[in-house]
């Protein structure tokens, strides 16, 4: 079945091309911050989705207004419909917009410490017994495809990592296959790895019920 959504990847290289779509307000923003990747991850982020949502919508990209304070998903105001989220790692920004319920998350594949107090602390029973029971030189991939779901899920929903670590479920079927459901609390829905750049997981989440 073909994606239901739009995704695009952009480098933090690219800030100038991006900050051309930026609103007045924006730009002050951006200058307010410290130069260096924090200024330009908000350049591209803020760019790249008034770029794809105005080609969505077919609104200007200058109009386009959004609805966000830092405890929620943030929101495009009058979006018919129209949803998109965002995650980036190291020189990359990932955005997606879809007309439904989306979430995404891309992680760079770091070292963590203790991934087994991680998975045994905050992954469902059912997903830590799954990468418990995995090839020990295959569990640190898996480590980052079940989290990306599960960050990728939580943002379909709404939810960041504070209301929704705990009520998130990924069916462990997904290590494998990279394609299976996600329950939030009561909420169902789709996960699927992408392709990503080198050394990243890259999931997206979608709602059937939107389909």
């Amino acid at each position: 079945m073909a994606a239901d959504y739009q995704l695009q990847l952009a480098l933090l290289g690219q800030a100038d091309e991006f900050a051309l779509w930026l609103t007045p307000g924006e730009r002050d923003r951006a200058a307010c911050l410290s130069e260096g990747p924090l200024r330009t991850r908000f350049v591209v982020s803020r760019g790249l989705r008034r770029q794809m949502l105005s080609a969505c919508t077919g609104r200007p990209a200058q109009t386009l207004e959004f609805e966000e304070d830092g405890t929620a998903k943030p929101r495009l105001v009058d979006g018919e419909g129209w949803d998109f989220n965002l995650s980036h790692a190291g020189e990359h920004v990932a955005v997606v917009v879809r007309r439904g319920a989306v979430g995404i998350d891309l992680e760079h594949h770091g070292k963590v410490r203790d991934q087994e107090g991680i998975v045994s602390r905050y992954f469902h029973p059912d997903e830590a017994q799954a990468w418990q029971c995995l090839p020990a030189e295959l569990q640190a991939g898996a480590f980052f495809r079940l989290w990306s779901a599960r960050e990728a899920a939580m943002k379909c929903a709404g939810l960041g990592l504070a209301r929704g670590i705990r009520v998130t479920r990924i069916d462990p079927g997904f290590i494998e296959t990279g394609a299976a459901m996600a329950r939030v609390g009561e909420e169902i829905f789709a996960v699927n790895v992408l392709a990503a750049p080198a050394d990243c997981t890259l999931v997206v989440a979608t709602s059937p019920a939107d389909d």
